[in-house]
């Protein structure tokens, strides 16, 4: 037993799938390999958290406000007379100015010494007064409370002292708390250097990752915290999740389309198949339909050309087939084609229909025969059958039963008006004939009329009886027409 192998649709549409797929694996392949990887400082700049940005700019804020101060004529005015008037107006409008901030004017005492002017609160803030000079620039304190030194020069760019600018920052808490987390899932610290080491100041995420250094040491600008970056494993798959997934909807994507084709083309492939089985079927039916139409143009030619050469099987059919049902000498319909258009009408007499039949001879036909020859016999038949032709209505029907004898049916016409048609077609008729060149014969003949009846048992009930009147015609001297009516 052997395999199937001959090629079908579905074959050829799983080996393109299968082919689409691998096309499509390739090129996501190559996307993958030639995709660019990001450096150290991208992979950095692209995982720099939100929070870190957030609070350099607070310290660049306060940054601006202390090079304001420290700017400001009144603040010069301040350090110059050491003043209380001066110094604790300046006081009150920065308080206006920036009521969460407190600003200490520290001025240069005698032997390097620092002492804060007149007009300022004391306090807490005392303590921060020597670690800011020294510092320069910034200092902080582990309560979240960022402070700013900036230096006061007069106008000959003698240095007179500083402009410590200290702001509480409980809404670093908030900030922390709230902003996301680097790599979803991973940790994070705020940390801030100190003698005795580094002091973490606030958390978030899963401190589990925390087993080596951080992946990412931010430093924030402009305060003495940085934040430090734990984050998850990268895994390969997450890597290349993407790209599976790209592969996996573009290798969906084409066998989706590839099979949705192919059903069409079967689909359309069938409807085809079908118009040509059925001009097959047409033609052993012989006959053709006005229209067949291909839906693919590849089977537009190959259908045309059918269509054509059925056209000539059909007409060549037909003709043999009204050749089959004609009389070839005196081509009027032959006796199968009377016996046929005699069902034809029988089966309409139930429905009140009469039809009339009259049976005709041509007479002395024999002794023509008999004296000029059978080839005047046959040229008196065809010129009979002409006249018949010529003088009947097209609606008749006219028949050659054998030798001589001729019928013609009178469809849907009574037996009164038959016999009115045959007087007519009598007195129509040539009275004489050329047979053969210089022999001119008379043309008479003696007919036979009868009905079709819907009582009659037999299917040439008709017929018998426009025999007898054929008969009775004959015996009355020929050239007549005899009428017999059904019982």
């Amino acid at each position: 037993m052997s395999l199937n192998t001959r090629p079908s649709l579905q074959r050829y549409s799983s080996v393109l799938v299968l082919l689409l797929a691998a096309i499509a694996a390739a090129a996501v392949g190559g996307f993958y390999i030639l995709a660019p990887r990001p450096t150290g400082l991208e992979r950095e700049a692209a995982g720099r958290p939100v929070m870190a940005s957030q609070i350099e700019f607070l310290a660049h804020s306060m940054g601006r406000l202390a090079d304001h101060i420290a700017a400001h004529p009144e603040t010069l005015a301040c350090f110059q007379t050491a003043n209380p008037t001066i110094c604790g107006a300046q006081a009150a409008n920065l308080h206006a100015l920036s009521p969460q901030a407190t600003v200490l004017f520290v001025t240069n005492g005698a032997n390097g010494t620092r002492q804060l002017l007149p007009g300022f609160l004391s306090g807490d803030t005392r303590q921060l007064v020597d670690q800011s000079a020294r510092a320069g620039m910034t200092s902080t304190s582990a309560s979240f409370s960022l402070s700013v030194s900036r230096p006061v020069v007069d106008s000959q760019g003698q240095r007179l002292g500083f402009v410590v600018v200290e702001e509480a920052v409980p809404q670093l808490l908030t900030l922390f708390d709230t902003l996301p987390v680097p790599d979803q899932g991973g940790y994070v610290e705020l940390q801030q250097s100190q003698p005795s080491g580094v002091s973490v100041l606030m958390r978030r995420g899963n401190q589990a990752l925390k087993e080596g250094p951080p992946e990412t040491l931010i430093t924030l600008a402009g305060t003495p915290w940085k934040i430090a970056v734990w984050r998850r494993a990268a895994s390969s798959f997450s890597e290349t999740a993407p790209y599976i997934l790209a592969w996996l909807v573009i290798a969906l994507t084409m066998a989706v389309t590839v099979v949705a084709t192919m059903l069409s083309l079967k689909r359309r492939m069938r409807e085809n198949l079908k118009v040509m089985v059925a001009l097959t079927a047409d033609l052993r039916q012989h006959r053709l339909r006005p229209d067949y139409r291909a839906s693919l143009e590849e089977f537009d030619a190959p259908l045309r050309a059918m269509i054509k050469l059925a056209q000539v099987l059909v007409g060549k059919q037909q003709e043999a087939s009204a050749q089959a049902r004609v009389d070839h000498l005196s081509q009027v319909y032959n006796r199968r084609s009377f016996e046929e258009k005699q069902k034809e009408l029988i089966k309409t007499l139930n429905e009140g229909w009469s039809h009339s039949l009259l049976i005709m001879d041509i007479d002395n036909f024999k002794q023509i025969n008999d004296t000029f020859g059978h080839e005047a016999g046959d040229q008196m038949i065809v010129a009979f059958a002409r006249a018949l032709r010529d003088n009947l209505r097209s609606s008749d029907f006219i028949a050659r039963l054998g030798g001589d004898e001729f019928c013609v049916v009178f469809p849907f016409t009574p037996l009164d008006k038959a016999q009115e048609l045959a007087d007519r077609l009598r007195a129509a008729m040539p009275a004489t004939v050329e047979l053969l060149p210089g022999v001119t014969h008379k043309l008479s003949w003696s007919g036979g009329l009868s009905e079709y009846h819907k009582a009659d048992r037999q299917e040439n009930a008709a017929l018998i009886r426009a025999d007898a009147a054929l008969l009775e015609a004959k015996r009355s001297g020929r050239n007549t027409t005899r009428i017999k009516a059904a019982a």
